[in-house]
């Protein structure tokens, strides 16, 4: 995993509105385009923020997944999955 395609996801939907609406309505299509391995795509999409943080993708971009519901995640969600992290 090389994190930098999946940080340009990431601080695009934090400044594209249009782009976060059609990540929310169509996440897997909206990860066209992006040079994305398979499992950041697999790992994106299942909102799997444990294994993103793990592989270095940065923590503040992630926290940015629930603020904006994406890929399916809340803020209780996005915690409790993080929390995985530590043991």
């Amino acid at each position: 995993m090389s994190v930098y395609g999946v940080h340009k996801v990431l601080h695009r939907a934090q400044v594209d509105l249009d782009f976060r609406e059609r990540l929310r309505a169509e996440p897997a299509a909206s990860l066209d385009g992006f040079a994305l391995t398979d499992d950041e795509r697999a790992a994106l999409v299942a909102g799997d923020v444990a294994r993103l943080a793990q592989e270095g993708v940065h923590t503040f971009l992630l926290s940015r997944i629930p603020r904006f519901g994406l890929f399916g995640l809340d803020r209780d969600e996005y915690i409790r999955r993080m929390a995985t992290l530590r043991g």
